[in-house]
Parts: structure tokens; C-alpha cells; sequence
């Protein structure tokens, strides 16, 4: 803490800035499982034993057989499994833990700032604006947002450790200069780097982009601590070495488990070059700029499969974004010149906390999410904190009634947009509503109009999702399976068939679509020969489910070989013999072949499975 903490007016401020964070998203506390979260949490088989730790360790992020994503986050998925293990498999035990590290990283901000600057005010500003920014709800108020809050805990809090060792260096060095000899009564602070440095390593652990913090406490100790003096930052550059071997752990860890090539692009993003690379993200560096000073356009899917990234240098965002960069690298030489180092450090925080995630280096798996601007963010709120102070000094009133203003508008749109997030519903509503070029949006808005019995919007919106993805050459299997299912459900036989039979041109051994057309075939007695075909196929594909062995059971039975059926049935129940459909299915056959003693002991098991449940 910074020699003129006073936990009287400090404290006070510190309690202030945790408690207004909260509220500000406390109505997030009755969100569900949305978006990523059903995959990650709701339908996730690791979390079930938080104590297996290569579950965690040993896969990689989604734990996708192909690593296409290549994301490696152990720490992540295992808070999961111990918020699963204290407050159920619930939603709420996972959004309260997300708003209660919201609110802590807001108050580590707030510390932080009042140890560097020694301003409350500033740092009272700096911290509000950060808890609160609406950018951050995608971060909060969803479940998966978890890797963003986590690794910031681990960050700033490491942070604060560099920071104590960094003063004892600095007072070692002047009892040095004064002649001082002896023992000093200040340790070296040894300790507290090391605990940073294994602080930082957790950071890793929990999200990758925590890679570029070495760069950040670099830039905090020349432009703060040491107001801009390489040569009073040159004896403690040694200590830096030490971030090398948490890097080294993680890097080991990660291409162990996921291999060494960077995550795959989205598909709006492949085939174009280098340079088309460079100046998407550029534009979107710019976009994310205008994101924090106007939070209002916030959006779950940016990807638009109705306008593919293909920029060119005349267009004007491009030139735009170039000019914005051009005059920024400017004024932060003439900052420097100036011994401005406040607004200097903001500005590089906000480049080097987003570098890692810009495309500027590599291509990353999304083109652009609100989510990655939660840690550069800090970098925007401290100029805007710090011009607030500036004009509070000149303007008090003018400064009050601006500030006000701004923490009005930040907590409004958050409230706001903490109610898109409520459910995969109102989530997917809003984003098609933004972005009604987002392939994935129509396909979950489908989704959930399947599950409210709405078969005819259900099908447009699947329809909607593959011509969007298709019309780019990117089959989109999942939509039209989905549209098949959806045709069939409205009686359309013909359109429903000519789906499925195109997801097998695509994909032969789809056990979903050879199930599902030998069914709809079934219904035709001149095709049933051919739809027996492809329940076999099925059943080779995957001999463990005991679904294709129940379809095979009913079509035998419909064609009146009892004997097959029942093989099929019997099949099926060694499967699954706690499934009561099953039996039913069985007492059917049964009492069709004239064996209603066997059948009457078929459909009393069923009920008897029924009762349990």
C-alpha cells in the first residue's frame, strides 16, 4: 500500500467501488447457462470430480478431439468443477462467483492506482469506470466470461507484489547511496517477486493472453515507478528473467496437450493474406477503441458470413484505423518528451494488453469479441479517469456533472445488457437483430424455437443459418441436419429427405442423418428394403447406441418379423435397460406375435422404470 493509505478514507473509497461493481451486476445473479456455457458447464463431463486434475491439466480447453480451437485453460475449467462441487450444477453458483471477482479486480484496480499514482480520486474513477464498463458483460454476466476475470485476479494482485518489490529495490538503493551500512531494516522483497511470478504463472493457466503481463509491469515500473528512467529501471531488468520460466511451464503444458500451431481462424477470415490480416485488425483495433468510449452497439457474434473480412486499403475504416494509429504514435513521443507518462501508460497498456488478440500477429479464433476487451480496457479508463481529474481541477462542477454523466451511461448499459444474457432466447435475439448475417446466431435462435415447439420459424432459421455458411463453401452440417428434423416434424417428407441425403454426400457415415432417413424412408412400404439399409448403416457406425437398435426393432415389427424385432429390442434393452421405452417397445412386439404373458412382464418393467423416475 502506498505510504498515505488511510483505511479510514481509503477503505471507505475501496468498500465504495467493490459494492457499486456489484450492483452494478447483481442482476445478472438470475441469468442461466447461455452460449458457450451449456458446452463448457451445463453439458461438461470434467467438472463432475474437481480432484481429477489431468481431466483438467491433460485436455485442452473444449477438449475437441480435432484441437482446431488449440485452447489450453486448465484453471478455467477446473473453477467450474469446484463452483459445480459447492453450489450444485446450477447457473447461479457460477454467476455469483463471477460477480463477486468482478467486483474484487475492480478494487484491486482501485488499490493499484492509489499505490502508483497516489490519487484517490483518480484512483476512486479509474476504478469505477473499469468495474462497471458495459464492455465487460460478456465477460460477467456469461459464465464462460470466467478465463477473463480469473487470470485478471492473478494479474493485478501479482501486480501489487512486483510493486513491493520494486520499492524495496528502490530503498535498498538509497540506504546504498546515503552511505547506510549494516543491515537494512527493509528486506529485499525477493519473496514478493517470486510469489508474482508464480501468481503470473496462474494467470496462464487461466487465460493465454496473460503472456503479455511482463511487458506491462515493465512499462508500470519505467512510466510510474521510475517516471520514465531507463537508467533507474536498469539494475531490476534481471528480475524480469525470473516471468521467463512460468512461460516456459506453460508452454510446455500447452503444446503437450494442444501442439504448437495457433488457433484456426474463423471461417469469414480463411484465404485471405497477410496483409488483409493486418489491416482487419487494425480496422478492429479502432472499432474496439470506439467500443469503450461509446458502449452502446455491444454484440455476442461478429462474425458475418454475409460480409466475409476481405478489407482493402482504400476502404475507410482501414485508412481510418491507420491515421488514428499514426497520430497516437505521435502524441505518445511528444507524451514522453513531456514527462506525461500517465496518459503514456494508458495508451501502451491499451496496445500491449490487446496485442496478443488484435490478429496483428497471428490470426486468433474470433474475429472480434467484446470479452477480449475486459484487460485493455483498464488502459482506456485511466485516461478518461485522469481527464476528469484534469478537468475537476479547472471545472468542478463542469467535471462532477461529466463524470456523473459517464458512470450513469456505463451502469445503465450495463443493466441493460446483463438482460440480453438472461437466456439463449433473448441473447440470440438481440445478436441476429445486430448481426443478422451471423450463421451461428440463426442456428441457436433455431434451436430455441425447436424447443418451444415453433417447427416452421425453427426450419426457417436453420435454413437461414446453411445458406449463409454454405453460400461461402463451408457445408454447415449442424443447420442442416437440424432443418431436416424440423421438415420432417412439419410432414414436408420430400424436403426433409433431400437434407438428409445431403449431409450423407458430405458426410456418409453422419449416424444421425442414416438414422433419421431410414426412419422417414420406413413410412413408404415400396422403400423399405432401402431404409433397412440405412438403419444398418447406423447401427455399424455406432454399435454402443441403442437407439439404432430400437429403430431397427420398430421397422422389423412393422414389416412382421417378430423374431428379428425382437433380437433388435433385446438388443437395444442390453444397451439401456433402464430406459421404460425400451420395454414398451418389447411388450408391443410381444403382444403383436401373440405372446401377451411375455408382453403383460415387458409393460409392467416399463412402469415399474417409470415409478422410479
Amino acid at each position: 500500500m502506498p505510504s498515505a493509505w488511510s483505511w479510514r478514507r481509503d477503505g471507505g473509497l475501496l468498500a465504495l467501488v467493490i459494492v457499486v461493481t456489484f450492483a452494478g451486476f447483481a442482476n445478472s445473479l438470475r441469468n442461466g447457462f447461455v452460449y458457450d456455457d451449456v458446452l463448457m458447464i451445463a453439458q461438461n463431463p470434467r467438472l463432475a470430480n474437481p480432484w481429477d486434475l489431468r481431466r483438467f491439466f491433460g485436455t485442452s480447453y473444449w477438449d475437441e478431439p480435432t484441437n482446431t480451437l488449440r485452447l489450453y485453460r486448465p484453471l478455467t475449467v477446473w473453477s467450474f468443477a469446484i463452483d459445480r462441487a459447492i453450489f450444485g450444477s446450477g447457473p447461479f453458483g457460477v454467476h455469483l462467483m463471477n460477480v463477486l471477482a468482478n467486483a474484487a479486480v475492480a478494487g484491486l484496480v482501485y488499490a493499484l492506482i492509489r499505490r502508483l499514482l497516489h490519487h484517490r480520486l483518480l484512483a476512486l474513477l479509474t476504478a469505477l469506470l473499469f468495474g462497471i464498463h458495459p464492455v465487460h458483460t460478456e465477460v460477467v454476466a456469461n459464465g464462460s466470461g470466467r478465463a477473463e476475470l480469473y487470470a485478471s485476479l492473478a494479474v493485478f494482485t501479482a501486480m501489487h507484489l512486483h510493486l513491493t518489490w520494486v520499492r524495496r529495490f528502490l530503498t535498498r538503493q538509497q540506504e546504498k547511496a546515503a552511505g547506510k551500512k549494516g543491515r537494512s531494516a527493509n528486506p529485499t522483497g525477493l519473496r514478493h517477486l517470486v510469489l508474482a511470478v508464480i501468481l503470473f504463472m496462474a494467470a496462464l493457466f487461466f487465460k493465454e493472453s496473460a503472456v503479455v503481463v511482463p511487458a506491462l509491469l515493465l512499462i508500470a515500473d519505467w512510466l510510474l515507478a521510475s517516471q520514465g528512467r531507463l537508467r533507474a529501471l536498469s539494475p531490476r531488468i534481471p528480475g524480469y528473467l525470473l516471468y521467463l520460466i512460468p512461460l516456459a511451464v506453460y508452454a510446455g503444458f500447452r503444446i503437450s496437450v494442444v501442439g504448437t500451431r495457433p488457433p484456426a481462424p474463423q471461417e469469414v477470415m480463411l484465404g485471405i493474406s497477410t496483409a488483409q490480416r493486418l489491416m482487419h485488425g487494425s480496422e478492429t483495433m479502432l472499432r474496439y477503441l470506439g467500443q469503450l468510449v461509446f458502449p452502446y452497439h455491444l454484440c455476442a457474434e461478429y462474425s458475418d458470413y454475409a460480409n466475409p473480412v476481405r478489407p482493402r486499403i482504400a476502404d475507410p475504416p482501414v485508412l481510418a484505423s491507420l491515421f488514428v494509429w499514426a497520430a497516437t504514435a505521435a502524441l505518445s513521443i511528444i507524451l514522453l518528451r513531456r514527462r506525461q507518462h500517465l496518459i503514456l501508460f494508458g495508451i501502451l497498456w491499451f496496445f500491449i494488453a490487446l496485442l496478443p488478440v488484435s490478429h496483428l500477429i497471428v490470426p486468433i479464433g474470433t474475429i472480434r469479441a467484446d470479452r477480449l476487451l475486459f484487460f485493455p480496457s483498464l488502459g482506456f479508463v485511466l485516461i478518461l479517469a485522469h481527464l476528469l481529474e484534469e478537468l475537476e481541477q479547472r471545472q468542478r462542477i463542469a467535471a462532477a456533472v461529466v463524470g456523473v454523466a459517464i458512470v450513469c451511461f456505463y451502469g445503465w448499459r450495463t443493466y441493460t445488457r446483463n438482460f440480453d444474457w438472461y437466456s439463449n432466447d433473448t441473447l440470440w435475439e438481440v445478436t441476429l437483430r445486430q448481426n443478422p448475417g451471423s450463421a451461428v446466431g440463426w442456428l441457436a435462435w433455431g434451436h430455441g424455437r425447436q424447443l418451444a415447439g415453433e417447427y416452421e420459424q425453427a426450419a426457417k432459421a436453420y435454413q437461414r443459418a446453411w445458406e449463409l455458411r454454405d453460400r461461402l463453401g463451408f457445408f454447415y452440417l449442424d443447420a442442416h441436419l437440424s432443418h431436416a428434423d424440423m421438415l420432417k416434424q412439419l410432414k414436408d417428407d420430400h424436403g426433409a429427405e433431400e437434407q438428409y441425403r445431403l449431409v450423407l454426400k458430405h458426410e456418409p457415415r453422419n449416424r444421425a442423418a442414416l438414422m433419421n432417413l431410414g426412419e422417414l424412408l420406413f413410412r413408404d412400404p415400396a422403400r423399405r428394403p432401402e431404409a433397412m439399409e440405412f438403419l444398418k448403416r447406423a447401427i455399424e457406425e455406432d454399435p454402443t447406441d441403442f437407439r439404432g437398435y430400437a429403430n431397427m426393432a420398430q421397422a422389423c415389427k412393422l414389416t412382421g418379423d417378430y423374431p428379428t424385432a425382437l433380437r433388435y429390442i433385446d438388443d437395444a434393452i442390453r444397451l439401456a435397460p433402464e430406459e421404460a421405452g425400451l420395454w414398451r417397445i418389447k411388450a408391443d412386439i410381444l403382444h403383436r406375435a401373440g405372446r401377451s404373458a411375455e408382453a403383460l412382464e415387458a409393460r409392467q418393467r416399463a412402469e415399474e422404470l417409470e415409478r422410479r423416475r
